[in-house]
């Protein structure tokens, strides 16, 4: 991506909330949001810059007439360096999001596609991108051994997506290997022998029966307790080094016996009740993925189940609501705790940032990739604008699919309690 990047007026983004909140919220100057699919192989990839010339030309006639020339010409210079940059079309993804103003770009290659839009306002249009990071989500593997310890991260698109490839994460130990701690790194090679005078002191002093003063437990006995120390090295270093920063759910793969020592001693909330029983250094990376997502997407569907549940009983007394307009005006006065919001929905209109009051117009977005030939839709997403209030106030949102929703209106609100 090197001939892209190195554009000035062009960002290439990683797709995340972290990158998306900075965009979110009233901007200077006109903001151009482009939404299109787009493919990985051909035939399927020689259409699409034909397709963003064409999205690109309807935001120039939804600009056109309201400002000088010179500013259009401006604003859209990003999409014409990407629609002349053959390099750039060779390596998209399966979709693509460019949200511009004032001649700079933020450009995001999309994991999974998206309907073809394109949108003119003084606010990005940023709700797919939203959507997608919360149904694209991050996890973290923790691969242990009696002798080594691993973690890694993932990236969940979608029960039926292809397992992603795991990438080691670095656990900050100052382990010569990218993210592996091995055994000797916590306890020294004298430690696991058997003829040491004193293996540990227990919580009642000498005469506990857990603690060894003379070898005489088996060496069996010695290695079982030290692989109990290094796996309360293992759980420290972890939770200090990667969940407390992430606060990713964590999938432990390990031996049962193993699993069954390490969560009895782990104190790591982000661990996840399910594990892959298997010794780690046995699956290949492909079958490590496969085994691992099915986990991850089954806690997914627990805590979707769960939101849902917390809806319908804060439903029952009136600390929840389904109607798009009551959920509006609670988004902007910080009410919503936690936003449902179905994925794909849309709804042109407008939406009052001070009162919450909106005005719905009715039209759908048009597939504008094909002539180009009428201006960008030049009114927001309603959806999109409340989900932004709910975020930019500190609630959380769940993006879920038509079928999973509890309400047929695509939307459902949790009231915070006051």
């Amino acid at each position: 991506m090197a001939t892209v990047t190195t554009v000035e007026a062009i960002r290439l983004e990683p797709l995340s909330l972290e990158a998306v909140r900075p965009l979110i919220g009233p901007q200077t100057e006109a903001c151009l949001s482009l939404y299109q699919p787009t493919h990985r192989n051909v035939p399927g990839n020689t259409v699409d810059r034909l397709a963003f010339r064409h999205l690109a030309e309807s935001l120039e006639e939804a600009l056109t007439g309201s400002h000088s020339r010179d500013e259009v010409e401006e604003w859209l210079r990003p999409f014409h360096l990407l629609a002349d940059d053959p390099h750039f079309w060779e390596h998209v993804r399966d979709g693509l999001a460019v949200l511009a103003t004032g001649g700079r770009a933020h450009v995001f290659l999309l994991p999974q596609t998206v309907p073809p839009l394109a949108v003119v306002t003084m606010r990005f249009h940023t709700l797919p991108l939203v959507r997608l990071t919360l149904a694209i989500e991050r996890f973290n593997v923790l691969t242990l051994t009696s002798r080594s310890a691993g973690v890694l991260e993932g990236v969940y698109a979608g029960a039926n997506a292809v397992p992603s490839r795991l990438e080691p994460v670095p656990l900050g130990n100052g382990s010569a290997t990218q993210g592996l701690m091995q055994r000797s790194e916590a306890i020294t090679a004298e430690i696991v022998q058997p003829h040491r005078v004193q293996h540990g002191m227990g919580p009642t002093g000498r005469g506990d029966p857990r603690a060894v003063h003379g070898g005489f437990r088996s060496k069996q006995d010695d290695i079982d307790s030290d692989t109990e120390i290094f796996f309360r090295h293992v759980d420290e270093l972890v939770q200090q080094n990667v969940s407390r920063h992430t606060e990713l759910p964590l999938v432990l793969v390990a031996l049962p016996e193993l699993a069954a020592v390490f969560r009895g001693l782990s104190k790591n909330r982000m661990l996840l009740d399910d594990c892959v029983p298997h010794d780690p250094h046995l699956l290949s990376e492909d079958d490590l993925a496969a085994r691992v997502t099915p986990i991850f997407d089954a806690a997914r569907r627990r805590r979707i189940a769960h939101a849902v549940q917390l809806f319908e009983q804060a439903r029952d007394r009136g600390l929840a609501s389904s109607d798009l307009a009551h959920v509006a005006r609670a988004a902007v006065a910080g009410k919503v705790a936690t936003l449902l919001i179905e994925a794909d929905r849309f709804e042109a209109g407008r939406l009052d940032r001070r009162t919450g009051a909106i005005e719905i117009d009715g039209g759908h977005p048009r597939d504008l990739s094909r002539t180009g030939d009428e201006p960008a839709l030049q009114s927001e997403d309603l959806y999109g604008a409340v989900a932004e209030e709910v975020l930019l106030h500190g609630g959380g949102i769940l993006s879920l699919d038509r079928k999973a929703m509890p309400t047929a209106s695509g939307i459902a609100a949790i009231y915070r309690y006051r």
